[in-house]
């Protein structure tokens, strides 16, 4: 069985330091037909961040120093990776051989592919520099090079790597299948978001390493960065469609013949898709995928492509833009049918993606819910059995569920007198209803009526508060654990939009 969605987690992010994978090949030339150094566009990053305290979301956490990498592009825009600025409150870059910084600022953010755009608003910092063009994917056994800051230097420093493999695998920031391409090259704490250089043009981005492993980096290879540079160019980043569709391969003879498939058809089981996902409404549990848009899909999920040979069959999928349409061949009830979708993106039960912003959260009788995230995973030495099978093995949306709601903590309080010990709970229902997400939970609670707030937990605890006690509290609960609002920005935002809505 292959599921499209999160296929192991044993690389790591090379976060906030050095990648340095390669030397460049060749180099861009003035008009004059003199060599420009790739040096003068590549840009060390100094991240100051201040971090959400993941216990308490309405705080930040002490600021944080970082460095990074990053190369300057057409339109006076800096590219780099979204996990160096993530979480950014003040940014400063300067280029390679200068001693100014100069402030900058993130334009747009595409955490699925773990890329960032950046604009400074002082033109000088531009001036004599050529921006890098975007080249093409680099084909396997070519040479790349790829420029970055390793910690402890000031200097540009360069490594040579090989292209060994590429393929559709994990981008660890976001726990996305896109493609991604693997380099044999030692890989140097300090530099994510440095340029990889094949003929005086980046071919990708340096990005994770593997663990366990020598001399194995990885980089977000050039049709991945374009499609993010295309995505954005309406100023909205919509994201790379998804194809939530979990499937069996049909390697058997006999599994084949049983379905009715002919001995030149080929292709993968459907067992079942995300709620909501691309194709969700058109593919039915049973369905054999034939083709996508008339390519065939193999026995094993793959697809012929030039150059790398296979591919996943999610490919086809994540290289077109949100909105447009794809055609799709299934054998259903041993009759071929041919369906239209349209690609969606619709991010996970459990997301990995990440947001400049603070978590969501609500604060209700000294209960504090929040949803499931990998970030908030990310705090655990041990994660809990429960938390850990949503996140990889039940990560699935439903209709009746699109965000995994904890009581991640409680505040204590009169109010809440016999479950202040209560951490990480799973919200099953709320008054008999189960929570869609933190908007429709934040629903359940501000309309509550009657004398009781009913919360049932997935492990069958049950958990009761008195309205009218908890209402009458809520300022004084607020008042004494320091915290300036009752929910996030993104809920008020909702409150103040219907508001606004119902007023008209």
């Amino acid at each position: 069985m292959s599921v499209l969605r999160f296929r192991g987690n044993f690389f790591h992010s090379s976060c906030f330091g050095a990648f340095v994978l390669g030397i460049a090949l060749g180099a861009p030339t003035t008009e004059g037909g003199e060599p420009q150094a790739i040096e003068s566009s590549v840009v060390k990053l100094y991240v100051y961040s201040s971090p959400s305290d993941p216990q308490s979301p309405w705080q930040k956490a002490a600021t944080q120093v970082f460095g990074g990498s990053g190369v300057i592009i057409e339109g006076q825009r800096i590219l780099t990776n979204a996990h160096v600025v993530e979480e950014y409150a003040s940014l400063e870059v300067k280029r390679a051989g200068m001693a100014k910084r100069y402030t900058a600022q993130v334009v747009h953010f595409g955490h699925q592919c773990d890329l960032a755009l950046l604009s400074v608003d002082d033109p000088s910092f531009f001036e004599g520099v050529r921006p890098l063009p975007i080249g093409e994917l680099p084909r396997i056994q070519s040479e790349v090079g790829v420029y970055g800051f390793p910690i402890g230097g000031e200097s540009v420093s360069v490594t040579a790597g090989i292209v060994s493999r590429i393929e559709v695998d994990t981008y660890i920031h976001s726990l996305e299948d896109l493609l991604l391409v693997q380099i044999d090259a030692p890989i140097n704490s300090g530099n994510s978001g440095g340029p990889a250089i094949t003929d005086s043009t980046v071919v990708g981005l340096a990005v994770q390493s593997l663990d366990d492993a020598e001399n194995v980096g990885y980089i977000i290879p050039a049709p991945v960065i374009s499609h993010f540079l295309e995505d954005v160019a309406d100023g909205r980043y919509d994201g790379f469609p998804d194809f939530r569709l979990e499937w069996q391969d049909l390697e058997s003879d006999a599994h084949r013949s049983s379905l009715g498939m002919q001995d030149e058809q080929t292709g993968v089981l459907a067992t079942r898709m995300d709620y909501g996902s691309t194709g969700s409404d058109e593919i039915e549990p049973g369905d054999v995928l034939l083709t996508i848009d008339e390519a065939a899909v193999a026995n094993n999920g793959t697809l012929s492509w030039a150059g790398p040979g296979r591919v996943d069959l999610s490919h086809l999928i994540i290289s077109r833009q949100v909105g447009e349409t794809i055609s799709l061949g299934l054998l259903r009830d041993r009759k071929q049918i041919e369906k239209t979708v349209t690609l969606l993106h619709t991010p996970n039960l459990v997301p990995g993606r990440r947001r400049h912003a603070n978590p969501s959260y609500l604060v209700f009788g000294g209960l504090v819910f929040r949803p499931l995230t990998y970030e908030y995973l990310g705090m655990f030495k041990s994660v809990p059995h429960d938390l850990a099978n949503l996140a990889l093995y039940q990560n699935i949306v439903t209709s009746e569920r699109s965000q995994v709601i904890l009581i991640s903590r409680v505040l204590p309080s009169p109010v809440n007198r016999g479950y202040q010990d209560w951490e990480d709970f799973i919200v099953e229902t709320v008054n008999g209803t189960i929570p869609r997400d933190m908007e429709h939970l934040a629903q359940l609670v501000d309309e509550a009526k009657g004398t009781w707030l009913r919360i049932v937990t997935e492990d069958r605890s049950y958990l009761t508060l008195n309205l009218k006690d908890s209402r009458a509290a809520h300022s004084t609960i607020l008042d004494g654990y320091g915290i300036a609002h009752d929910r996030s920005q993104d809920l008020r935002d909702t409150i103040s939009g219907a508001a606004a809505r119902a007023a008209k």
